[in-house]
């Protein structure tokens, strides 16, 4: 089973397309989130300097004065930033008044076929300002990529019931085999795998919903367990990246995980055979309409 680490995109900014609040939550809101979290016995706290204010929020908390690894995102705007990664990193670490955290991953996927940029990021962590570096991706071909770079020891992509696209690759292979970490975030895929039937707010997914649904409910599993579970049992996936608008959605996640029995797997191979090949509309939230 894989382990699990919060996403605090949620906290820096308003997120998802089924955001549950409405809102992004209060300071208050956010530290009580993350309070609980570390005191459950979350490893893992994964940010970016793109998440709004919430590597701030995080400094404002203290972060650094508890025992949870930190990780967090290059956003490179500039040109010019390309010769000054150690700058942005400082940037980022002053702002969650830490002076080191753990992962430090290109947030676009691109920047690690700069040779450049990769040798910076490695001299980033032989600084001793960060222990690991990786990156964030979201296509197939970029994930091989990188699991074959031996500067990389972190890879965080998109998994869920209808993102399988690495399953019918050499990725998860090779994730062993090099001794690479696998963080896999979009479980919920944005909210969208939690939408009721009656209101779906990707028109283009309503079938792919309405077929998910009836799937579950044969297993008597809810939408929220079957997202979850389906990251969270893959034997290639080593953390689980979630994020949550409230406190109680996160006790209900955690709850979640005491609550796995081994009837499930037989709702997973039916869901993998549902969703094997779904649209890039539907799984790749860039492309969502904003209407």
């Amino acid at each position: 089973m894989a382990e699990l680490c919060l996403g605090t995109v949620q906290l820096g900014q308003k997120y998802g397309i089924n955001n549950q609040i409405g809102r992004q939550p209060t300071h208050e809101e956010a530290f009580g989130i993350i309070q609980a979290a570390i005191d459950s016995g979350i490893e893992y706290i994964d940010t970016a300097s793109v998440y709004g204010e919430a590597e701030e929020l995080l400094g404002r908390f203290g972060i650094g004065n508890y025992p949870v690894k930190v990780i967090t995102k290059l956003y490179i705007r500039d040109p010019a930033d390309i010769n000054n990664i150690k700058k942005l990193v400082h940037s980022s670490l002053q702002k969650l008044k830490m002076d080191c955290v753990d992962g430090y991953l290109l947030h676009n996927a691109e920047d690690m076929y700069n040779d450049a940029i990769m040798q910076q990021m490695t001299e980033v962590k032989e600084s001793g300002m960060v222990n690991h570096i990786g990156v964030s991706i979201y296509e197939p071909e970029d994930a091989v990529y990188a699991v074959k770079l031996k500067e990389i020891d972190y890879i965080q992509i998109p998994y869920n019931v209808f993102d399988q696209r690495l399953d019918h690759t050499e990725f998860f292979h090779l994730t062993k085999e090099n001794g690479k970490t696998v963080f896999a975030r979009s479980a919920f895929l944005q909210g969208l795998l939690l939408s009721d039937e009656k209101n779906i707010p990707l028109p283009e997914a309503a079938d792919s919903i309405k077929l998910f649904r009836a799937i579950i409910k044969k297993y008597h599993i809810s939408p929220q367990q079957a997202a979850f579970y389906f990251s969270y049992t893959h034997s290639n996936i080593d953390y689980v990246v979630f994020g949550v608008d409230t406190k109680e959605q996160l006790l209900n996640n955690l709850a979640m995980v005491n609550d796995l029995n081994g009837d499930f797997m037989k709702c997973r191979q039916e869901l993998a055979s549902s969703f094997k090949d779904m649209p890039r509309e539907i799984i790749t939230p860039s492309l969502w309409r904003k209407d």
